[in-house]
């Protein structure tokens, strides 16, 4: 196990705002982590562990999310990956080694590597940033909103429902989400930490971070603008894509391999592989699922051959 890695917080200047930014690590190849949906940056402590001090890891909280969650829209993939520019412009990286999306993320890492190939190295795409369907022309369909709506609250379920709750303590919120299917026989400080990290506001009105709007926004993005396709045939590749074998539910994975093969087809150096026993969440917010994404990112870094 390496060494516990050098962790900071900084702030990055955005259009409207201030990006609140976790940094793991003190020299060596730079890791720029982008997290889900309805996350933060502490989804990537695991992580930052399995992979020590020699990497830097750099994670911004996404506007709307966590202690960026007063920076307002407009947001979608564009504008995410608008602010990536200023987290590597303010911060002096001129180029990243890795670009890592975790589910949402994903979208984001493809529209940014794709805008700006100067400053982005190869893509891992963590569960996320490939079309799950195909993009639907939203302006012809009728009650778009309620149509966007309904979809996240089938797919997230409490995910989605916990943005309009408060809490009375930080233990309370972690026993709502103890028996959720994909991380009742999965807990671990790790869930804890990301959990505790994840309420704003004080006792006995705690809520979660995450904007509703934001969310919304974002997902009708990913969904039916057509950004995202585009982006991937850019790509230069390399572009590994780790798949967990079960999804949001701890039950069907998001993507089937047939699905990835044809998908990785159109993308310039796509190859994609499992990692064994995790699902959509504990993919990263596990230690079993971050150290095989860190060994798998270590092979991107050394320049290793997938597999």
């Amino acid at each position: 196990m390496p060494a516990q890695p050098s962790y900071r917080v900084q702030h990055v200047d955005v259009a409207g705002g201030r990006l609140t930014v976790g940094r793991w690590g003190a020299r060596g190849p730079v890791v720029l982590a982008i997290h889900g949906v309805t996350a933060s940056h502490r989804e990537f402590v695991a992580l930052a562990e399995a992979l020590g001090d020699d990497v830097q890891l750099i994670a911004p909280d996404l506007r709307g999310r966590g202690r960026s969650n007063d920076v307002p829209g407009p947001w979608g993939m564009l504008a995410h990956a608008a602010d990536m520019v200023a987290v590597l412009d303010q911060l002096g990286v001129a180029r990243a080694d890795v670009i890592l999306g975790h589910s949402m993320g994903g979208f984001v890492s493809a529209v940014l590597a794709a805008r700006h190939p100067a400053r982005c190295g190869a893509v891992m795409m963590v569960d996320g940033g490939l079309p799950i369907m195909p993009t639907l022309p939203l302006h012809r369909l009728p009650f778009g909103d309620w149509l966007v709506e309904k979809l996240v609250q089938r797919v997230l379920g409490p995910a989605l429902e916990r943005l309009e709750m408060s809490f009375p303590s930080r233990a309370a919120y972690r026993d709502y989400w103890r028996e959720h299917p994909s991380l009742r026989d999965d807990w671990s400080e790790y869930v804890e930490d990301y959990l505790d990290y994840d309420l704003v506001g004080e006792p006995p009105a705690l809520r979660p971070a995450t904007s509703k709007s934001a969310l919304l926004q974002d997902v009708r993005a990913q969904l039916f603008e057509n950004v995202v396709p585009p982006a991937l045939k850019q790509l230069a590749g390399p572009v590994r894509f780790l798949r967990a074998p079960r999804g949001l539910k701890n039950d069907k994975a998001l993507y089937s391999p047939a699905r990835l093969r044809k998908l990785g087809r159109r993308i310039a150096g796509f190859s994609f592989a499992d990692v064994d026993d995790v699902n959509h969440y504990t993919i990263m917010i596990s230690r079993r699922g971050a150290a095989a994404v860190a060994e798998e990112l270590r092979a991107l870094l050394s320049g290793r051959a997938p597999g």
